[in-house]
């Protein structure tokens, strides 16, 4: 099957074209695209943010990535949150003890739309700190755009879709992306693992950072210290073994 073929999305001159194949494309273009976010894609596209919405990268719990076009080669990632209840429901639970999300607990939309601006800024304080993600471009409503990260040929796959020639190195370097997120960034990742990590030029870089918590969020520490026990219990796998306090402490910077 030709994804791109099946996924293809073009928007010209005011008229909406959408090409779908599928039971599971009807699904997600149902889950997905409601008017409002076919709005907001029109209104990217012509504002020459991007000029194709190509195919899906994945499906998340709040939202999908689609790769798209960027008018005179390139690529960028869209990522489209749902407004959902479903959506809703998954993420409060990072929302309790945020101050950036005072007075918006009762209306569903609004707080998706702070949730993807709040994804967006975790990014840009984790860029600048030179910590491996994607770049954020825009983010409106419950659309962002940013950076694509790998190939014309393929997206760059999680790390536990492929192999690492290093694990021991490849750790290493995670938990020192994790020790700049937090010393640095002051941020917590709060969903750090194999899913979460994609691999591009044998480097790792950290995605889907909308949970991610300041370091001073009560819960902060306990968000840590799982992030690092999901690593470790990943690495063990592949034959890798370090103590979890002592990992605990380096990302901390004690």
């Amino acid at each position: 099957m030709d994804e791109r073929a099946d996924w293809q999305m073009e928007i010209k001159a005011g008229e909406l074209r959408v090409r779908v194949k599928g039971t599971d494309g009807r699904r997600t273009m149902d889950e997905v695209f409601d008017q409002q976010t076919l709005m907001i894609i029109y209104d990217l596209m012509t504002n020459e943010v991007f000029d194709i919405l190509d195919f899906p990268i994945s499906t998340g719990k709040e939202g999908n990535v689609f790769r798209a076009n960027v008018a005179g080669g390139g690529f960028v990632a869209v990522k489209i949150y749902r407004t959902s209840n479903a959506t809703f429901n998954t993420i409060q639970k990072y929302i309790i003890g945020d101050p950036r999300f005072r007075g918006l607990h009762g209306n569903r939309r609004k707080l998706i739309y702070a949730w993807a601006q709040k994804e967006f800024k975790n990014l840009a304080r984790m860029r600048e700190h030179k910590i491996r993600c994607p770049e954020p471009i825009v983010c409106r409503k419950n659309v962002l755009v940013m950076s694509y990260i790998g190939t014309a040929a393929r997206p760059a796959p999680m790390l536990r879709e492929t192999t690492v020639k290093d694990p021991e190195k490849f750790l290493d370097e995670l938990l020192e992306q994790a020790r700049k997120t937090y010393v640095l960034a002051q941020l917590v990742h709060c969903d750090l693992s194999e899913y979460n990590v994609l691999v591009h030029r044998g480097k790792g870089y950290l995605i889907d950072v909308g949970q991610a918590i300041t370091s001073d969020h009560p819960n902060a520490h306990e968000y840590l210290r799982k992030d690092i026990g999901n690593l470790l219990h990943y690495f063990k796998k592949l034959g890798v073994e370090r103590d979890a306090e002592e990992c605990l402490r380096t990302v901390r910077g004690d």
